[in-house]
């Protein structure tokens, strides 16, 4: 007998505990949370009130893995409980508990006092013939000073300008609006021709003072590639290609389209090269700016000089290209002709004096100029 409950003593501090509920109490329709709402724990018959934000919790022991129901209850909703596994010593997030409403409540409002950003369907547009999106959608909310949206009997007319602009003409439509019964607004953003960063700011008159929102920001990102506004460049215009395989030169682009600004991110540029191995393409990014890079690589260019060429296309679907030549320099040779002070060669190798000057002609084994030492100028 006394070991018989000496296990059951030890299989009692094995698994009971304290258990942490914690959940939330939302709107089925509205996804709103529930202030107020009734929850209940079952068997153990607790109950406790949802806070500001719809959330519950409860601390109860068990004396081991047990099948506990949670229930919700709010006057003008239906009820809601599911079962929760609870498990000693465990903090356990009970799956939110929505509530249906059963009564339909005339919304009602103060007058406004706020202005806020409810939602925006694009981050970004592009300028006008880019073939990016060229509008976006912003709504606002008008609430009153207990954060409820205003309603009809309340309603104001807001009025939408520019903050900063790129100054291409670009507009916003409506220019002002009236508030709906959920005291909401909407405004449209329709790009011009040159990229940059517009803020759109809301605001209305309400007794004599002004009410407006924090300024909105949306980019406008530049059109298609044009070929006057095409920059190719090499990190280094010689470099020891015949050197040694696999040296790697930097090629850059920057891509404007036709009004001077970068293009839009995610412009592709593909590269070709005569000699050496250069990666295929790059995709540019906000500046319009992007690089690959090239490998000294067979073939090696027989008389030292690879042309790398950089192609995209324009608003008209035809190529925007630019080339440029980059020198795979070799090993130095020096020629066995020696100058005077005017350049001339000498006929015969002078016997070096004192106070006198002697010139040396030093390039690569094709007669290119050498690459310049690492970390020279």
């Amino acid at each position: 007998m006394l070991l018989w409950a000496g296990c059951d003593q030890a299989t009692t501090e094995e698994t009971a505990g304290i258990v942490t509920l914690t959940g939330q109490v939302l709107d089925a329709e509205t996804n709103d949370p529930i202030v107020g709402a009734l929850v209940q724990l079952q068997p153990q018959g607790l109950i406790t009130e949802t806070d500001s934000v719809g959330r519950y919790r409860f601390e109860v022991t068990i004396d081991s893995t047990m099948e506990l129901t949670v229930s919700a209850t709010k006057t003008g909703y239906s009820s809601a409980s599911l079962p929760v596994l609870a498990v000693p010593d465990r903090t356990i997030e009970v799956p939110v508990l929505r509530l249906t409403r059963t009564a339909t409540e005339e919304p009602v409002s103060g007058e406004a006092a706020n202005i806020l950003l409810l939602s925006q369907s694009d981050q970004a547009i592009g300028v006008r013939e880019s073939g990016s999106k060229e509008t976006a959608e912003l709504v606002f909310q008008v609430s009153d000073s207990m954060g409820r949206p205003v309603v009809l009997d309340h309603a104001v007319r807001v009025r939408f300008r520019f903050g900063v602009q790129p100054g291409g003409g670009e507009y916003l439509f409506p220019e002002e609006a009236q508030t709906d019964n959920s005291g909401r607004v909407r405004v449209h953003v329709a790009s011009g021709t040159k990229a940059g960063v517009v803020q759109v700011v809301a605001e209305a008159n309400v007794n004599g003072r002004t009410i407006r929102s924090q300024p909105v920001s949306l980019a406008i990102h530049g059109g298609l590639p044009d070929q006057n506004f095409f920059t190719l460049a090499p990190a280094q215009y010689n470099f020891p290609g015949w050197v040694a395989y696999g040296l790697e030169n930097t090629i850059s682009v920057i891509v404007g389209d036709q009004y001077g600004n970068p293009v839009r991110p995610g412009t592709a540029v593909y590269f070709t090269t005569t000699h050496g191995v250069i990666t295929g393409s790059v995709l540019t990014g906000a500046n319009g700016q992007g690089s690959v890079t090239l490998y000294s690589a067979n073939p090696l260019p027989p008389d030292g000089i690879a042309i790398i060429t950089a192609t995209t296309a324009d608003r008209n679907q035809q190529p925007v290209t630019r080339s440029i030549p980059v020198v795979f320099s070799g090993p130095p040779y020096i020629d066995p002709c020696m100058l005077d002070e005017q350049n001339n060669c000498l006929d015969t190798m002078p016997v070096a004096r004192l106070n006198q000057s002697y010139l040396l002609k030093i390039t690569d084994h094709l007669g290119n100029p050498l690459a310049p030492a690492p970390g020279s100028p």
